[in-house]
């Protein structure tokens, strides 16, 4: 027995210094593609003062988390009640970390689905928001005397461990980064495209109507309905106030998912530090950290994906109808946020076959099981299904804007066209004409090469520590009894990845399966090494190492956008928005000096539609589009700037710095002559650069009077 065991810790250290091995290679060369983000660290420093850290711009700060925090007491309120009704069997040494979570996301998703109804109501107003409030705190009042009430044995506490103590501060960097980062005003292209802006022009026009000539107000904007219910609340004191509280509010998905991650692995019987680890690799996703702090909705669908995988285990096990109502309210949940949760249906669909077939061969209740699980895809459908039949309703396809080509599809400003070279479009995210070679190194190249703001590198970055992980996962797949939880969600994760991998490839579609495979990689790391031996600190010491330069980058990002004074009052909105913007100034230009119903023209602004209070035309993403169709139809500059008129346009604001370059401008038909062409870009050039009537210009932006 004896020698058994030193063979093993002989075989574990020879292990351990290959892991070694490995976790510096990884960094080595995940820091030599960093030096725009942790190789400016030093410069990026002296950003975290550089004048006033606190104002009165602080009360507005402090008023959108007090709202925030109102609204997640409503979203568990509302969520109390409801698991209270489903009453699923939970395990034994269930997780209060999780209960917590799971009662949290009911009720956003309910929540969501209540505001959509509303909007359909044209009760977007203050009223229904303070009423939804004072609901659901009153429930969430009642859940919390309940909960009192009940006798639930408390595990007693345990000692908390250096490196645990350790783990915990890493975990909350980017945690509190992000906290930070959404206090400020939005600045990501997504978020000023739609995420804030339909959830103000929804406000403006009460209800949840087709915003005309805004593409995205067609999308299923599940978790936007908790934007319209923040901004409204934070209405009664300012506008700048429901800013901070939209903001907050959607920051607060990142938490709870590491609250579900962490709690989840305990559940699951892995070590409180491996759990911590767990948490530790998601929190560490720069990704992760600009999502949660820009408004973005991915961590918000990562955390439904999540619990609807744990729902998925759990039924697995106890094969009881309750869990599969869990599984429909997060699958549901998922696809009201983005339609790539489809993604998850098909692996779910797996699953469950898999799970018939050996009921089949144990029992013979297949049928039953088919007609159960298949029966919570469609209920789950349901429950999505308000923003699809909105969508059919308005332009004859469900899910448009996308596969017009294959559901016809009709709304004015897409077609097609536009919808084709958008699905083109997405489908250079990692790079144009993949070959094997490609596909076969995605995941070194995700984990190692990633540059956010480039679409051949993923958009985003991913970070080392889950490739640390890949061979730890992979051993104990082959070579051990992993826990269920791990099983199947590694098969989840790597059908999710192959669709990625053959559709787009852009990094923030995949992070709805990144908190599972974390879960994954720590129960095969607790199934390979259950002890304190080598190997298990080269483990430890290894992930926490990739974790750290994953925060790094995080740290780098914050630092860029600089937020922390405008987040405590020390800097205006304004001045932080100049700093961040490039078009902003003239913004500011339209939004001082120009009439109030005065129509604006943007090109090549981002279609940001958010920080501008004028009427805009705009075209979405593709946003010189109507630009040069006008200039193609156009004889001369006259009949350009009349052709504009006519629109009721009356001023244009244009980012011309590629335009007039022949070689780069999108402006130019390669089907015609070269002298055609030229004639073209004349035209464009004297009505964008007419010195008569521009009202302020730079070398990259110019604004123009019409008329």
């Amino acid at each position: 027995m004896l020698t058994a065991r030193i063979k093993q810790d002989r075989r574990h250290l020879g292990v351990a210094i290959i892991f070694a091995a490995w976790a510096m290679i990884l960094l080595i060369a995940f820091l030599a593609n960093r030096g725009s983000d942790i190789g400016q660290l030093p410069n990026l420093a002296g950003n975290f003062g550089g004048g006033p850290v606190v104002g009165a711009g602080i009360i507005d700060s402090l008023v959108g988390v007090v709202i925030a925090c109102l609204i997640a007491a409503a979203w568990f309120g509302i969520g109390s009640f409801i698991l209270s009704a489903i009453k699923p069997e939970m395990a034994e040494n269930r997780s209060v970390a999780l209960d917590l979570a799971i009662k949290i996301a009911i009720g956003a998703a309910f929540w969501s689905l209540i505001w959509f109804f509303l909007g359909v109501a044209g009760a977007y107003n203050r009223v229904g928001a303070a009423v939804s409030l004072v609901v659901g705190i009153s429930l969430a009042i009642f859940g919390l005397r309940r909960k009192g009430r009940s006798k639930r044995e408390v595990s007693p506490e345990e000692k908390v461990a250096v490196f645990e103590r350790i783990v915990q501060i890493l975990i909350g960097v980017p945690v509190l980064l992000a906290f930070v980062a959404s206090l400020a005003p939005p600045t990501a292209k997504d978020t000023l495209l739609y995420h804030f802006s339909v959830p103000k022009a929804f406000i403006e026009q009460g209800g949840n109507g087709i915003i005309e000539g805004n593409i995205a107000s067609y999308l299923a904007l599940g978790t936007e309905m908790h934007t319209v219910w923040a901004m409204l609340l934070g209405g009664f004191v300012s506008q700048r106030a429901g800013e901070t509280a939209a903001g907050v509010t959607i920051f607060l998905f990142f938490p709870l998912l590491l609250i579900a991650v962490y709690g989840w692995s305990r559940e699951s019987g892995i070590s409180r530090g491996l759990s911590l680890i767990a948490a530790l690799m998601v929190a560490a996703v720069p990704t992760a950290f600009y999502v949660a702090s820009s408004g973005y909705i991915d961590i918000a669908l990562a955390l439904f994906v999540t619990l609807a995988i744990y729902s998925l285990t759990r039924w697995w096990k106890s094969l009881e109808n309750r869990w599969l109502v869990m599984i429909t309210v997060f699958l549901g949940a998922a696809l009201s946020i983005k339609l790539t949760s489809l993604f998850v249906f098909a692996a779910f669909a797996l699953i469950i076959l898999f799970r018939a077939r050996n009921a089949k061969e144990d029992s013979g209740n297949a049928g039953k099981i088919l007609m159960g699980g298949f029966g919570a895809f469609i209920l789950a459908s349901v429950i999505a299904l308000p923003w699809y039949v909105r969508t059919w309703s308005a332009t004859g396809s469900p899910v448009f804007p996308f596969y017009m080509s294959i559901l016809k599809g009709a709304a004015p400003g897409w077609d097609v066209e536009r919808s084709n070279l958008f699905q083109g479009m997405i489908s250079q995210y990692g790079g144009e004409n993949k070959n094997a070679l490609d596909y076969l190194i995605a995941p070194w190249n995700l984990s190692v090469a990633a540059q956010p703001e480039v679409a051949r590198f993923f958009d985003g970055v991913l970070g080392i520590a889950f490739l640390f992980g890949l061979p730890i996962l992979v051993w104990g797949l082959w070579k051990f009894d992993l826990p269920i939880e791990a099983k199947i969600g590694s098969v989840v994760a790597g059908i999710v990845f192959l669709f990625w991998l053959f559709s787009s490839q852009q990094l923030r579609y995949l992070l709805p399966v990144i908190p599972v495979l974390a879960v994954a990689i720590a129960a095969s790391a607790e199934a390979i090494v259950n002890g304190g031996n080598a190997l298990h600190r080269v483990w430890q010491y290894g992930f926490v190492a990739a974790c750290i330069a994953g925060v790094l980058v995080s740290t780098s990002w914050f630092l860029q956008k600089a937020p922390l004074r405008v987040a405590l009052g020390g800097e205006t909105r304004e001045v932080y928005l100049a700093r961040n913007l490039d078009y902003y100034p003239f913004y500011q230009t339209i939004n001082l000096e120009t009439a109030p119903d005065a129509k604006i023209w943007l090109i090549n602004t981002r279609r940001d539609t958010y920080t501008i209070n004028r009427p805009v035309i705009s075209d979405y993403i593709f946003e010189d589009w109507t630009l040069k169709k006008m200039v193609w139809e156009s004889r001369s500059t006259q009949e350009l700037k009349a052709k504009t008129a006519a629109l009721g346009i009356k001023y244009v604001l244009t980012r011309h710095d590629f335009l007039f370059d022949f070689d780069k401008s999108t402006l130019v038909d390669d089907s015609r002559p070269r002298a055609e062409n030229d004639a073209k870009l004349k035209i464009a050039r004297e009505f964008i650069l007419d010195k008569a009537n521009t009202v302020r210009a730079d070398e990259k932006f110019s604004l123009i009077k019409v008329f």
